[in-house]
Parts: C-alpha cells; structure tokens; sequence
C-alpha cells in the first residue's frame, strides 16, 4: 500500500509538472506569434513614418496644423522603441526564466505586454494613414 501511495504521489507531481510545461510552451508559441505579427505591422508603420516625413518637406502648413504630424510620428516612435527595448530585455524564452516559481506569471505579462504594443502599433500605423489619406 505504500508504494502504491508514493506511486500516485509521483504520478500526480508528474501531470501537475507536465500541465505547467504544456502551459509555458503555449504561452512562449502565444508571445512568439504576437511579437511576429507586430514585427510585420511595425514595417508597416515604418513606412508610413517615412510617407509622413516626405509629406512634410514639402508640405507647407502652420505649426499648429504640423503638432498633429508630430503627435503621429512621436507615437510611431515610441511604439518601436518600446518594442526594440521588449526584445533585449525580455527573457520570455529563456528556460531558466520560464521554470522559475514565477514563470507563468512573467510569461502571462509579457504576452500582455506585446499585446499592447501590437496595439500601439497598429493604432500609430492607422493615425499616420489616416493623414496620409489612405
């Protein structure tokens, strides 16, 4: 009877470890597919950046009328400075960090944090087309 008790417990400490794998190697995949689309769409916003810019070399217009220009490409730049900081600084994919007592939890902030800078993204991205008249 008692090795069949310290055979359950064994087996329950097993799944309980096996579930927390499966879910850090959801939450790695989840970030990785995140980070991918936001990298797609922030090529997007560089370009529009650059639309921007060439439109105000020769655009003429007031200061004021320029302010929202510059609230645009400000946003465009934080969000990719955001995002390039994200990737030096996060140890999302390092096993170490992963496996720690706190690893899902970290896990789960960072893929809500670049969730919302693919938002930020996308939101920046839209302002300047909007501008642009695309």
């Amino acid at each position: 009877m008692k090795h069949f008790l310290t055979m359950l417990l064994c087996l329950i400490m097993f799944s309980a470890c096996n579930g927390n794998q499966q879910k850090i190697d959801n939450l790695v995949k989840e970030i990785d597919e995140v980070h991918d689309a936001a990298m797609k769409d922030m090529a997007e916003m560089n370009r529009t950046a650059r639309s921007i810019k060439e439109f105000l070399i020769s655009a003429s217009m007031t200061p004021e009328q320029s302010q929202e220009y510059a609230k645009t490409l400000k946003a465009m730049g934080d969000a990719e400075n955001t995002m390039m900081s994200w990737m030096r600084d996060s140890k999302y994919n390092d096993k170490e960090t992963q496996n720690a007592p706190e690893g899902i939890k970290y896990l789960e902030e960072q893929k809500k944090f670049i969730q919302q800078n693919h938002e930020d993204i996308k939101a920046a991205t839209a302002a300047g087309k909007k501008m642009l008249g695309e």
